[in-house]
């Protein structure tokens, strides 16, 4: 940056006018060309360093490298060696040295990766040697960097002779010293003078560029001061180059044209970046990069994206907040390139730190919005401004201008507004602590692993939010123990002595560089913060802090009671005289140190007033949060009492009547306690009137308590909720919450409504500040015109709130930047808007989609400008630049993610944007030849071709009506050739549609010889088609015939199939099953080993597509034939929007390859909507470890917050009942990403949720003892062995892990067992006891197998005397039990039925867990077993009174959405096949049926319902617990009707016919 070479003087010297450019400097607007480069274990030398801000920039950039700065001046290396320190840079040195002799330097051949000199070459008179010097010093494979200005190529305007002189002096003064000024241009030629091979070096231009009055103020100000007090002045009087005039000429020169209105400046810079040798070919070299500005239409060139945004993929993208570096900057605001100085400060102030600089994922579209402020004269740098943000159009982040008289005062660091392009002088992100060994007393070594683990990802991850938010947590949790450390038995510490404290502030900075904090990181910062503040400074820096919080959390009641808390501390700290305000306040901690002085300036900082007017604003913010609003209201009424008792006036005394009376018109949770200090108050001060007033006043405020009656059902379970940290169920609550007001605001209008719905959407945007739906709807209730009157937030504060919490949503920016138009801010204010955006790199998270919404906005809006009633050419010149480079920004960034095969936005929407803007310039010609390049992409999609053909009608129409005799008049052939090219595509989606339109627009627009050429053309084209249609028919129909084929395969195998006889038990006669059943259900099993194996083969989540904003009436037919030219539908589900207006499709294809088919139609069409279909991959969450009795309401609660759940799915049970998963599909890839959170989090009953994106790729294989083969089974067990015994016999063989004996409800042993072994090897040789004699029994043992079709399961809830199983074939198991006991008198089977009832209609997805939670509460139960192969279930329960009420309530409830369940005897429900769903959908081929379903039914969609049962055909049903006629239990369609035997069980106890006082007695028992 300097550089004295021995006996030649530095034409500027260090002066401090000097020092002033030189520490603006950094490696983004310095040397952006060389930071690709760079990569972490670099080691660099900076020659000519000067006061090293480049330096440090690069050192940061290199952490597990070395930086060394050099230069030859020892005040200014001294000078770089302190800012190092206090910035705590540790990889970077800096010594006296000089370029001309590095070896004297002690940098020996090959030291330096990289070796970076700015601004040296040309102050020295032999570059060439230095060059030498550079390239000996360098590794074979190492950069050397060079930047060069030239005074020869600066230019400006306005043109002022003196500058002129000054030019020209310059450059004398410069050859007097042996130096040559024009080193710039000819560095190329030193370069290979020294040694340096053509081929490898890279040569770059950039510029400076200084334009707004503020840019003019700081450069012209800096070199009016250099014509009196640098090196130059005294070298053009000691060589009489001039005199004090000629320098005071100059300076006025300067000042003159800082002063100029339309003034403007640009340094342009020459650089090169050379490697000593050829790289390996795995590491080509960077292509050569090219940068242009443009100050008017006249020298307009093509923007195209800077070298330095193809480091976004490598860095950490960042947000632009208030810079942490202490280096001062110039107020600049408008750039040429990454290369112009871009950061600002206040007018004025030109010492204010400047924030580092960014690139920008789309670097020409925010050059163009530079551009355009340029021309506009923006001075974009504010005065005062408490962040990045100070004009109204970003109240959320600056609190308002009329802010507090008091803190005015307070000595602040201030950033400006920066231009709409500053791609490199953005604020870099704050880093995160480095990863290394954490140790702190107050953590435990779990936590001390999880702030490494969480540290080492965000050293790759920077923009990881949860990440983020986890580490402070983690860090702050050991915080506050280190302070209050009580419950881990350590002494109690200083807070700043903890150990971690430096990686708390570090982790928070880092965060809050990237994203706003919310509420309660904020509250951990500020907590922090205040403990570990020692002096004046740092309390001046919490309010800085506090100020900063509430403009970003607007509402939050516990951020402003704790501001105000505060204030109120340092206010009786600087005036303790104060007794009773002393008495309200909390005392400073005792680390704060005030000197006398320090409490003095204290004192008028934080007098009363200023103290007040804090709780004011709190009280005033937090007006209408009904449930915490008394946190900053109690506070501010005893303050306000407390004055008014000092001195009661008449006035004050009003005052506080007014204050109290508001409060309690207005809906609050403690109302009881402001009414109680609202009667304290008039029993003091009006106690006369006591009785009247308090009447009064209970009915002005009884609104104000209906109101809160109104929603205190919801307060009340949000607040358990809360106290239950139950996160899912708070935001559920909040939604219903919210709708529930939006709702009574349309039905009750005399409410002040807006207030607390308002209230109520900040609340629950404190609550999920991340939550990208939850920040839509509040912008769309603010954007609602209906209550436009009584909004008191602007949509456009709650908008760039919205993005600072949420910025990886393109919708939210997009909304950003139109409400910022609508709004008429300036252009370089929505340009900053857009360049934010697009800085950040979070919305590539989100995808493409996220990223093109933004851009459309911007390019829309950028049309729209330029075409304004006074827009002018340069206008149109910047609109026209801004938009093709977005369309080429866009284009190279899908590439980079998606490789050569990213086909574009499918809607094309910024090129329809550049279309209608060449469209409203007349350039028809243009307009027409962006629609051609269309066609390679979109061709094959008709609604392209419709489009284009409508537009080229459009222009037809519009040359109509021109007027110009020249214009066509007849025919519109150009519309007519576009339909001519559409019908010659052989791959269109729906060619039919372009030959008729083709057709009709020759018969309404043709002349004879057109109409004849589509007639034959449309008839060639639909011959082609038809031929087309037929050969994909056939090749359907092949498949259609290896589907049947293959079915008729495992038929034959089936059918061949023995059934193996059963032991059916007591009740065989009544339960036995037939041999066609059981043939079925060994299909049945056969079948789903076919569905195991071939399960990896459906890939559903790589498959399946979401289709959104469909019609609300869309249905599964019509969304199906909208696809059906895509590929093979497996599934198809269509869910309504919560809107009502608009539906969403999820829809299953066959293929990954049919899945891009179908995105070919996104942006298509469908009955009036424009539909958006996105790829499903990603999107579905695989869920496990939830509890037993879990349903889908369940599993939808537990994952709401996390995003839109399209669909549920659970398994079927009716190959496996112990099967506990499920499948949840969110609308978005990203919410299924944020659901994974949920993962390993502990539900009800201490269980591990299990929540991870499901990828069938990745199915593991079950494991266990049975497929390890360390599970014996024993047959033919004596029915008196017990555990203990066969583990005694089979422990011979090897470690004996478990024993299990099933046994019957009664207890008596089933005759079987199972013996797990600790190893496989042990379990083989205890087959050596099969056909041994085991008490009374031969013992058959065999190594177990899975069984895949356990179609059923029985639970035995309680021990009763014996009950038999009700089907007789049961597999019941149970825990052991005492055989030993007495034997209980066997009940008899009518009683057993009496007690028992069958649910019928049961889905095949419900378990048994969830069935018993649907009877217990009927009564006592003894069994249930879960019979999904029949659609139904079997309950016993220990009483038949239980029986009967069961049957009473559960008839025809409704357990899932659509399946009513119905109440009959065991038999009926086994008379019930398996329920039959096809979880595909297949196409029907001619003669084939399906399950009795007719061909031309079969064509059709095939729906599943509800299963209905009709009453019963006549007859009477007997026996307790039983309806009788047309709604008997268990009546289905096509029931048998059983007769009544006369010798039944009634009739045989005389009982006869009972009626219903016999039934009703069933429940008085």
């Amino acid at each position: 940056m300097s550089q004295d070479t021995g006996n030649y003087q530095y034409i500027s010297g260090h002066d401090e006018s000097v020092l002033k450019s030189h520490v603006w400097r950094t490696a983004e607007n310095s040397a952006a060309y060389l930071l690709p480069h760079l990569k972490p274990d670099m080691i660099l030398l900076d020659v000519g360093c000067g006061p090293g801000t480049i330096t440090l920039d690069f050192a940061a950039r290199l952490p597990r490298g070395r930086v060394v700065g050099i230069d030859p001046s020892p005040e200014v290396v001294q000078k770089a060696a302190k800012t190092a320190s206090d910035r705590g840079i540790e990889n970077v040195s800096f010594q006296v040295g000089n370029v001309m002799d590095l070896r004297g330097s002690g940098f020996e051949d090959a030291s330096f990766d990289v070796i970076h000199g700015h601004q040296v070459l040309q102050h020295i008179p032999d570059p060439t040697k230095a060059l030498q010097e550079i390239r000996r010093a360098l590794k074979p494979d190492g950069i050397a960097a060079c930047r060069e200005g030239e005074i020869s190529m600066m230019t400006w305007w306005p043109r002022l002779p003196a500058l002129d002189e000054w030019r020209e002096v310059w450059n004398k003064v410069a050859r007097s010293n042996d130096c040559n000024p024009e080193t710039g241009r000819e560095l190329v030629s030193l370069a290979l003078k020294a040694g340096f091979k053509r081929d490898r070096i890279t040569a770059t231009s950039s510029t400076w560029t200084f334009s707004s009055a503020a840019e003019r103020e700081w450069w012209g100000s800096m070199w009016e001061g250099r014509m009196f007090t640098s090196d130059f002045p005294k070298q053009v009087v000691e060589r009489d180059f001039g005199n004090r005039e000629v320098m005071q000429r100059f300076a006025d020169g300067w000042r003159k044209w800082k002063e100029a209105e339309d003034g403007w400046f640009v340094m342009v810079h020459s650089e090169i970046d050379s490697p000593t040798q050829e790289k390996a070919p795995s590491l080509p070299a960077s292509p050569p990069r090219t940068r242009s500005s443009k100050a008017g239409s006249s020298t307009s060139s093509r923007i195209r994206s800077s070298p330095l945004s193809k480091v976004q993929n490598s860095g950490s993208p960042n947000l632009n907040f208030p810079s942490q570096s202490m280096m001062p900057s110039p107020p600049l605001s408008s750039l040429s390139q990454q290369q112009r100085s871009s950061t600002s400060t206040s007018a004025g102030a030109p010492e204010m730190p400047p924030p580092q600089q960014r690139q920008s994922s789309t670097s020409g579209m925010d050059t163009l919005a530079d551009l355009a402020s340029m021309q506009h004269h923006q001075q974009t740098a504010r005065a005062n401004a408490l962040s990045l943000r100070s004009t109204e159009a970003y109240e959320p982040q600056a609190p308002p201008a009329a802010v507090r008289p008091s803190l005015q005062a307070i000595a602040r660091s201030h950033s400006g507004s920066k231009s709409s392009l500053d791609i490199t002088m953005t604020d870099a992100p704050a880093q995160t602590p480095p990863p290394r060994a954490y140790t702190a007393p107050s953590l435990s070594s779990k936590d001390l692993e999880e702030v490494s683990q969480l540290v080492a990802y965000l050293a790759e991850n920077s923009n990881a939010y949860e990440s983020h938010v986890q580490l402070i947590k983690a860090l702050h949790r050991g915080f506050l123990k280190h302070i209050d450390p009580s419950d881990i038995g350590i002494a109690e510490n200083r807070p700043e002595t903890y150990e971690l404290l430096g990686d708390l502030r570090q982790a928070m900075d880092a965060m809050a560089s990237r994203f706003s904090l919310g509420e309660d990181l904020w509250t951990a910062r500020l907590q922090a913060q205040q403990a570990t503040a020692t002096s004046l400074e740092d309390c001046l820096g919490v309010v800085e802090l506090y100020e900063k919080a509430v403009s970003e959390e607007m509402g939050s009641a516990r951020i402003w009671s704790a501001y105000g808390e505060w204030m109120l501390s340092l206010y009786n700290a600087s005036t303790p005289a104060d007794q009773a305000i002393g008495q309200l306040s909390i005392p400073l901690g005792s680390s704060v140190k005030l000197s006398e002085e320090d409490k003095a300036v204290a004192s008028e900082v934080f007098a009363k007033p200023q103290m007040i007017e804090v709780w004011r604003r709190g009280t005033e913010d937090t007006k209408y949060r009904i449930d915490k609003s008394h946190l900053t209201w109690n506070k501010y009424t005893e303050l306000l009492l407390a004055d008014l008792n000092a001195a009661p006036t008449a006035e004050a005394i009003e005052a506080m009547r007014s204050h109290l009376t508001d409060r309690l018109k207005t809906p609050h949770a403690t109302w009881d306690t402001s009414f109680q200090k609202f009667s304290t108050f008039i029993t003091t001060f009006d106690n006369s009137s006591y009785e009247d007033t308090m009447v009064a006043v209970n009915q002005q405020a009884s609104a104000a308590k209906a109101r809160y009656s109104d929603r205190e059902i919801f307060e009340t379970k949000l607040q358990r909720a809360m106290e239950a940290d139950d996160r899912a169920a708070e935001w559920t609550i909040l939604k219903e919450y919210l709708e529930w007001e939006h709702m009574k605001d349309r039905k009750r209008r005399k409410y002040p409504i807006f207030e607390l719905i308002n209230a109520l959407h900040q609340r629950s945007l404190l609550r999920f500040p991340s939550d990208v739906e939850l920040w839509e709807d509040y912008a769309s209730f603010l954007g609602d015109s209906s209550i436009q009157g009584q909004r008191t937030v602007t949509i456009l504060s709650a908008l760039g709130r919205a993005c600072d919490h949420c910025p990886w949503s393109g919708t939210l920016w997009a909304q950003y930047i139109a409400s910022a138009e609508l709004e008429n801010l300036p252009f370089a204010d929505i340009g900053q808007i857009k360049h934010k955006a697009t800085s950040t790199g979070l919305l590539d998270v989100s995808g493409m989609e996220e990223i093109i919404k933004i851009h459309t906005a911007w390019c829309g809006f950028l049309r729209r400008q330029a075409f304004q009633h006074d827009s002018t050419d340069e206008e149109l010149d910047v609109a026209e630049v801004g938009i093709l480079s977005a369309i080429e920004d866009t284009e190279n960034l899908g590439e980079n993610k998606f490789g050569k095969d990213y086909q574009g936005d499918p809607q094309y929407r910024l090129e329809r944007i550049y279309i209608k803007f060449l469209v409203q310039c007349r350039n028809y010609a243009g307009a027409r030849d962006r629609w051609k390049k269309l066609v390679k992409r979109h061709g094959n999609s008709y609604e392209f071709w419709l489009r284009y053909y409508v537009w080229e009608m459009h222009i037809w129409g519009l040359l109509l009506n021109s007027g110009d005799a020249a214009m066509p008049r007849q025919t519109p052939t150009e519309a007519t050739s576009v339909l001519q090219d559409a019908i010659k595509r052989t791959n269109m989606d729906w060619p039919e549609k372009i030959i008729d339109t083709y057709l009709i627009h020759c018969q309404d627009h043709g002349d004879a010889a057109d109409l004849q050429t589509a007639m034959i053309e449309s008839r060639k084209a639909s011959k082609s088609v038809a031929k087309r249609r037929e050969a994909e028919a056939i090749e359907q129909a092949e498949l259609e015939r290896q589907r049947v084929a293959q079915m008729a395969t495992y038929n034959d195998t089936t059918s061949k199939r023995k059934r193996d006889d059963q032991d059916v038990g007591d009740d065989a006669a009544a339960t036995k099953r037939t041999r066609a059943e059981d043939d079925d259900e060994t299909a049945n099993t056969l079948k789903a080993s076919l569905l195991a194996d071939s399960a990896l083969k459906r890939d559903r989540e790589n498959a399946t597509v979401i289709v959104k904003n469909l019609p609300s009436n869309a249905t599964d037919r019509r969304v199906r034939h909208f696809f059906s030219d895509c590929g093979t539908i497996n599934t198809l589900k269509v869910a309504s929007e919560q809107d009502g207006l608009t539906s969403t499709a999820t829809v299953e294809f066959g293929t990954r390859d049919d899945v891009l088919t179908a995105l070919t139609r996104d942006g298509k069409s469908f009955e009036g909507n424009t539909v958006e279909v996105q790829v499903g991959s990603g999107s579905t969450i695989y869920a496990t470890n939830f509890p037993p009795t879990a349903d889908e309401a369940y599993i939808r609660s537990l994952f709401a917050m996390y995003g839109e759940i399209t669909d549920i799915r659970f398994p079927s049970l009716k190959f496996g009942t112990h099967r506990r998963f499920c499948y949840v599909q969110f609308k978005l890839a990203n919410q299924a990403y944020a659901a994974t959170k949920l993962d390993g989090q502990t539900v009800e009953d201490d269980l591990k949720l299990v929540a991870k994106i499901s990828d069938p790729a990745h199915k593991q294989q079950r494991h266990g003892a049975i497929q390890e083969g360390r599970e014996l089974y024993a047959a033919n067990v004596d029915w008196s062995a017990t555990e203990d015994e066969l583990k005694e016999i089979f422990s011979k063989y090897g470690t004996i892990e478990k024993v299990r004996l099933p046994r019957q409800v009664n207890g008596k042993s089933k005759g079987m067992a199972f013996i797990v072994y600790s190893k496989k090897e042990e379990a083989s040789a205890g087959l050596a006891l099969n056909n041994t004699k085991f008490k009374a029994r031969i013992l058959q043992v065999e190594t177990s197998t899975a069984n895949p079709s356990k179609r059923h399961a029985t639970t035995i809830v309680a021990r009763t005397s014996a009950s038999p199983h009700p089907e007789g074939n049961g597999d019941a198991a149970s825990p052991t039990s005492d055989t030993s006991a007495p034997a209980r008198p066997r009940p008899s089977r009518e009683g057993i039925t009496s007690r028992t009832i069958a649910l019928l209609n049961v889905p095949d997805t419900v378990n048994d867990a969830r069935i018993k939670a649907l009877a217990e509460p009927y009564g006592a139960l003894v069994k249930i077993v879960l019979r999904p192969d029949h659609q139904g279930a079997i309950i016993e329960f220990q009483d038949a009174a239980a029986a009967g009420r069961a049957a009473l309530g559960l008839d025809g409830r409704e357990i899932v959405p659509g399946r009513i369940l119905g109440v009959g005897t065991v038999k009926e429900m086994l008379a019930q096949k398996a329920e039959h769903k096809r979880d595909k959908i297949e196409p029907v081929g001619p003669g084939r049926k399906i399950k009795g379903v007719v061909n031309e039914q079969a064509k059709a969609l095939l729906m599943r319902g509800p299963i209905r049962r009709p009453g019963q055909q006549g007859g009477r049903r007997g026996g307790l617990g039983l309806k009788r006629g047309g709604g008997g239990l268990g009546a289905g369609e096509g029931a048998k009707v059983v007769k009544e035997e006369s010798n039944g069980t009634a009739a045989a106890n005389g009982e006869g016919k009972k009626s219903n006082a016999d039934f009703k007695a069933l429940f008085e028992r």
